[in-house]
């Protein structure tokens, strides 16, 4: 769990200067508690309240029960999901400290349309946010959901929002991840989430406090740039995309603007203010260098080196990026229908334009489906795809959606997982995926794999109509398993 270990410095500092009080605080105390009880609830924390940040205390807070004793990441079996077990310590979880996306940025309309849900059925998705696999739940009854993500963060956020359904009421609900802010949650996390969160989530969430509250600094530098984190939505590789976002388009003259757009009354009037007086600065020459840097498309947008080189191999960034923005802005309306670009601007959802999940109908059926002792909907994977893949039954899986992970990977990589999923699969199932290619090159892989691929959609160069809300994506692909 994060925080369990000291470095040596400051255990043997506090080990000795304890002593002189007669208290000892030697590690094998923890060791046998956790040997002797099985562990319910843990927090590793440290006390900063001599000198803050440069005087840090550690201590920890520890509930168990009497009973065989079980590792901290043991499988965590909840009322609707379960977090499988995982080892924190491993380099591919230890390499993140926060999520990567704190909002989902696919569109589970054109998800749905493709999956043709059936009771019944076996899926994998990648958890990312969690916001497209509850909107799978909500549309078909009976689905047994895996949701895999490497980063462990990602499950946190998916798992604060099923125990949230399960415990929160509405009003609550949708603060938290409407709004992005509840001023209580500390108290709301000790007292009713905690109980329905895992060892390493409840771990994370209470280290991660401020995420809810708002930040009430006063400094210029915050004032100027709007860089202080307030929201959950701030928050993360994608908060702080939308904390630069803000910055460059006021620093492009179009901040005003953009808020026009989010609240427009009508498509016609969006359409007058895009295109009169954002489009020319937005997609200027400054902001499209800026995006095609490697390291800064990573850190704001999540895009690896591997998935920039496709775009790169189909024409020029600045060509995507018009491609992207343009046809959303003049085809879709903002402010009642794409909670996607409205949560960029606004930096939070509105009643009348946000995901389903979020929805007062829709968070009724998903809290009986988060509360359901019988039945579970979600179990959550802290693991790669391969490795989930792995340890599934030949034919288990009727269905995967991958979004563009897939352009992340090398050509062994993407054969390992390949072979993978047509083991999982069963036949007739069928894996969907975006890419920011056109023609992706692993779609040569599946065929050599034996899958039958079909684009359902490719965005063509100069094209006025979005693929869908999101639009971010030049193509979506489905292989299917004969």
């Amino acid at each position: 769990m994060p925080g369990y270990h000291c470095n040596w410095f400051t255990r043997m500092f506090w080990l000795h200067w304890f002593e002189l009080d007669h208290v000892y605080l030697h590690p094998s105390r923890r060791n046998y508690l956790e040997h002797a009880f099985s562990p319910v609830k843990a927090f590793n924390g440290r006390n900063h309240f001599v000198i803050p940040y440069l005087v840090q205390i550690p201590y920890y807070v520890w509930i168990g029960k009497r009973q065989s004793a079980q590792p901290l990441t043991d499988s965590s079996k909840q009322s609707g999901w379960t977090r499988l077990p995982y080892n924190p310590a491993k380099p591919e979880h230890t390499q993140f400290s926060t999520y990567i996306y704190g909002f989902t940025w696919e569109d589970p309309q054109a998800d749905i349309a493709a999956l043709d849900l059936q009771s019944g059925d076996n899926i994998m998705v990648i958890t990312s946010a969690g916001d497209n696999a509850l909107a799978y739940a909500a549309h078909t009854n009976g689905l047994t959901i895996h949701c895999v993500d490497m980063n462990p963060c990602q499950n946190h956020l998916l798992e604060l929002k099923l125990a949230a359904l399960s415990t929160l009421d509405y009003s609550q609900f949708w603060s938290m991840f409407g709004v992005g802010r509840l001023p209580n949650f500390k108290k709301v996390l000790d007292t009713e989430l905690s109980a329905e969160l895992s060892l390493p989530a409840y771990q994370y969430w209470r280290s991660h406090l401020d995420t809810f509250t708002s930040n009430t600094s006063n400094s210029l530098l915050a004032s100027l740039m709007s860089l202080g984190r307030h929201n959950l939505y701030t928050t993360g590789y994608s908060g702080l995309a939308l904390r630069c976002l803000a910055v460059v388009t006021k620093l492009l003259g179009v901040s005003k603007d953009l808020k026009q757009i989010s609240g427009a009354s009508s498509l016609t009037d969006q359409i007058k203010i895009w295109c009169s007086r954002v489009s020319h600065n937005l997609l200027s020459s400054t902001s499209i260098h800026i995006l095609d840097n490697p390291l800064a498309i990573w850190r704001l947008m999540g895009v690896p080196s591997n998935q920039l080189k496709m775009l790169h191999d189909e024409g020029s960034m600045s060509q995507y990026v018009r491609d992207t923005l343009d046809p959303v802005f003049l085809s879709t309306h903002i402010s009642s229908n794409n909670y996607f670009y409205r949560m960029l601007i606004c930096q939070q959802y509105s009643q009348t334009c946000c995901p389903d999940y979020l929805t007062k109908p829709v968070f009724g059926k998903l809290q009986e489906i988060a509360r359901n002792t019988q039945d579970t909907t979600f179990n959550i994977h802290t693991a790669t795809i391969v490795d989930t893949l792995q340890k599934m039954k030949p034919g288990e899986l009727s269905k995967a959606v991958i979004m563009d992970h897939m352009d992340w990977c090398t050509p062994d990589e993407a054969d390992a997982e390949i072979d993978a999923l047509k083991t999982a699969l069963k036949q007739g199932g069928f894996v969907l995926w975006r890419s920011a290619a056109r023609i992706p090159w692993y779609v040569a892989n599946f065929k050599a794999s034996g899958f039958k691929v079909e684009a359902i959609s490719v965005r063509q160069p100069n094209t006025q109509t979005a693929l869908d809300r999101v639009n971010m994506y030049a193509s979506f692909y489905k292989a299917t398993k004969p």
